[in-house]
Parts: structure tokens; C-alpha cells; sequence
């Protein structure tokens, strides 16, 4: 399964995921501005520990790509 995560610190990831849920690619930080369809990533296992730990850890949250316009660009965070 293939989504898109965005990090406390504001920056957004595209991962990909097993049936279980554990982390077995990653691309990014990706521009929120530019973000393309999820199949179009190339997904490598560099960051995938990190980013395993930080989902563990309830530093990333999965956000929906049509709400992503909505992603200020100087903290990285929803706007209501």
C-alpha cells in the first residue's frame, strides 16, 4: 500500500507499506506543491529505518494528497 505521510517537522514523505503495516520504501521529503501520482516514486529503502521508527514513535501522520494544497509552506502543518 502506497500513501503519503507527512513528519512532525513538516516535510512529506511517499511510503510504501506491507499488508502489516511495516515500512518497505520510502521517497521524499517531496515538495508538497509538486506531488505526483503515488506510482510514480521511486521507492528506496534509505530512509526506510528512520521512518519506520518515526511512525512507531506517532511522528508521522498519513494525509489525504487532495488536502495537501492546504499544507502551509513555512510550518508544515494543516491549516484548518
Amino acid at each position: 500500500m502506497k500513501s503519503f505521510w507527512q513528519h512532525e517537522n513538516g516535510k512529506i514523505y511517499a511510503l510504501r507499506c506491507n499488508t502489516f503495516g511495516k515500512v518497505t520504501g520510502a521517497a521524499g521529503p517531496l515538495d508538497p506543491d509538486a506531488l505526483e501520482h503515488l506510482d510514480t516514486y521511486e521507492y528506496g529503502p534509505a530512509a526506510v529505518p528512520w521512518l519506520g521508527r518515526a511512525m512507531a514513535a506517532g511522528q508521522l501522520r498519513r494525509i489525504n494528497p487532495n488536502a495537501v494544497a492546504r499544507v502551509t509552506k513555512a510550518t508544515g502543518t494543516m491549516m484548518p
